[in-house]
């Protein structure tokens, strides 16, 4: 019963906190499902020194960056196999895909809210370091990695279909 108050209370708060982190729903919810399976398979077990918001909050920004580390790392095995496969002398179909691919992932970038674009584009396709792209825009180095990461995730939405053709 007590789960079941915790649930019901707190649910939409931390629904409402992982959306405004992902932009996805579907990710949002899987995140918060997640972290009540977590609370429910500890019960007993869990010892909140704060309040259980608090306790919530960690559990869910640690569920966030686990999940955006996850995603980051399917982009980079994406764009390497991009990359490895328009470097080979490949097959028709190969190529095909490919192309497409690489069409996919563009009309994403640009897609892009523009500063986040422009960020991303350092980045990705000048190999500026986040430092220097900092500098350059003359904003903030943390700034500079939020806009990755979310540039990452938009990228990885929309191209998680081809991942399976790969």
């Amino acid at each position: 019963m007590a789960f079941n108050e915790l649930y019901e209370r707190y649910w939409e708060v931390a629904y409402d906190i992982a959306y405004k982190q992902m932009h996805d729903e579907d990710d949002a919810k899987d995140i918060v499902h997640d972290v009540f399976i977590h609370i429910w398979t500890k019960q007993g077990k869990l010892s909140i020194d704060k309040s259980f918001i608090a306790y919530l909050y960690t559990c869910l920004k640690n569920r966030i960056i686990d999940k955006a580390r996850k995603d980051t790392l399917k982009i980079k095995q994406l764009e390497i196999l991009r990359h490895t496969l328009s470097e080979e002398d490949n097959s028709t179909m190969e190529k095909v895909l490919s192309k497409e691919l690489e069409d996919q992932i563009e009309l994403k970038v640009n897609s892009l809210p523009g500063k986040m674009k422009e960020i991303y584009r350092l980045s990705r396709e000048e190999d500026l370091s986040i430092d220097e792209i900092a500098e350059k825009l003359s904003i903030s180095s943390q700034t500079v990695k939020n806009q990755i990461s979310s540039a990452l995730k938009r990228l990885r939405s929309s191209i998680h279909s081809f991942i399976g053709l790969f």
